[in-house]
């Protein structure tokens, strides 16, 4: 079984907080993650099971109650909101820890029949798909590596066809061993059962085959700039309508929104969000692309290895109270694939390039590093290949294989 970044940090928080919800998309592996929490005695439901379910909502108040230091598990909570009320008036009164351990792959925050997520009551925490060092069977290393600048000389070389193999296999446990046929099918009836069923949680959706068409579009520009007025003329709807759709594809975590970096005053900074498929192999699946397609396709072939890389990111981030990631983009069309800010306000500037570094590459890293004074800066550019390679103090050029 393979050990989750967010296991030890999940087990953490149910020793100190009134409880825990576990959250992210479909089939990341979030039951087995709750399944692995040592809780002797736990009561365990899944909402998912329809009679549960009945119980559930006739029965709030006592579906959630519970003897002293005995703990609830509730899988997919979000389907009876109002045992979220019932949560909230027993740890309202009863502040002990492990109490409440709910899992659910819509996002509270954004449910249309939910009142109160529970937000300062519970703690929460993001299960992504898996990580390439999930996979790999070893802890999140790129971060802490890359701010103390202690990177090894060489690292498993992942050339370009190796990083467009690795994208394609994504980050879903169960499709990972499938061949890429089956792998794609898998990917189309997710995305038409998230679309048909799990969004009835988040919104009333009229228009599915609008709601399809527009998923489908943000998929295509994964790791790109997408205003909502553009994703409107493109399906043909209005921009409230526009602006619902995007809220409840990332409610069901199928796209996150990666904000500008806001650090600083310059004038001609760029506020937009870059918007970022939640997995690679959904890109690739729901879309039909094939490999050598991507191979001979740069654009294709940039989108996907950026977006490979934001998984990775994001996992270790999320792995992690100490990092936030962003972008940086502004009127002068410099630009910076991540940034990444530590607690302490040092800063990681990374460019993902899928191919050979050249001193070029890291033009827009140094610039920002000169003129964002006061502020410890360290650039790397992700490359195909295998060795480490410094260009100046603080910048690097980095093999893909790190995160493998």
């Amino acid at each position: 079984m393979i050990r989750r970044w967010q296991a030890e940090r999940l087990e953490a928080m149910m020793r100190i907080r009134r409880g825990v919800n576990l959250t992210g998309a479909r089939q990341t592996g979030k039951s087995t993650l709750a399944a692995g929490v040592p809780l002797p005695g736990a009561r365990r439901y899944t909402l998912d099971d329809k009679a549960v379910r009945l119980v559930a909502q006739g029965d709030p108040h006592g579906f959630v109650r519970h003897a002293p230091g005995e703990a609830v598990v509730i899988d997919e909570a979000q389907k009876a909101p109002d045992l979220l009320d019932a949560i909230k008036m027993v740890v309202d009164t009863d502040s002990s820890p492990g109490q409440y351990l709910l899992t659910g792959s819509t996002d509270l925050r954004f449910a249309k029949t939910v009142r109160d997520s529970l937000a300062g009551r519970l703690g929460r925490i993001r299960l992504r798909t898996l990580a390439q060092g999930e996979i790999a069977g070893r802890g999140p290393r790129f971060l802490k590596t890359a701010f103390a600048g202690a990177f090894e000389a060489a690292y498993p070389e992942v050339d370009k066809r190796g990083l467009i193999h690795l994208a394609f296999l994504g980050g879903y446990p169960e499709p990972l061993a499938y061949p890429q046929g089956d792998r794609a099918r898998w990917m189309r009836d997710y995305l038409g059962d998230l679309l048909g069923k799990d969004i009835r949680d988040v919104t009333e959706i009229r228009k599915m085959p609008v709601l399809r068409a527009a998923a489908r579009w943000l998929l295509a520009h994964t790791a790109q700039f997408v205003t909502i007025d553009e994703l409107a003329a493109k399906t043909a709807v209005s921009k409230a309508t526009a602006q619902n759709y995007t809220e409840a594809l990332k409610a069901l975590y199928l796209f996150d929104e990666l904000p500008a970096w806001s650090g600083s005053d310059y004038p001609l900074l760029g506020r937009r969000g870059k918007w970022m498929a939640a997995d690679t192999a959904l890109v690739a699946g729901v879309l039909g692309w094939n490999e050598e397609q991507v191979y001979m396709d740069p654009d294709r072939a940039g989108k996907l290895a950026e977006t490979w890389v934001y998984q990775q990111l994001a996992a270790e981030a999320d792995a992690s109270d100490d990092f936030a990631l962003s972008h940086y983009r502004d009127g002068r069309g410099r630009e910076i694939d991540f940034m990444v800010e530590r607690t302490d306000g040092a800063l990681l500037g990374i460019e993902v390039k899928a191919g050979q570094v050249s001193s070029g590459d890291f033009r827009h890293l140094r610039w920002f590093a000169a003129n964002t004074p006061g502020r410890r800066i360290t650039g790397v550019v992700l490359h195909s290949g295998s060795q480490t390679l410094r260009f100046g103090e603080g910048f690097w050029a980095v093999p893909f294989g790190i995160f493998s």
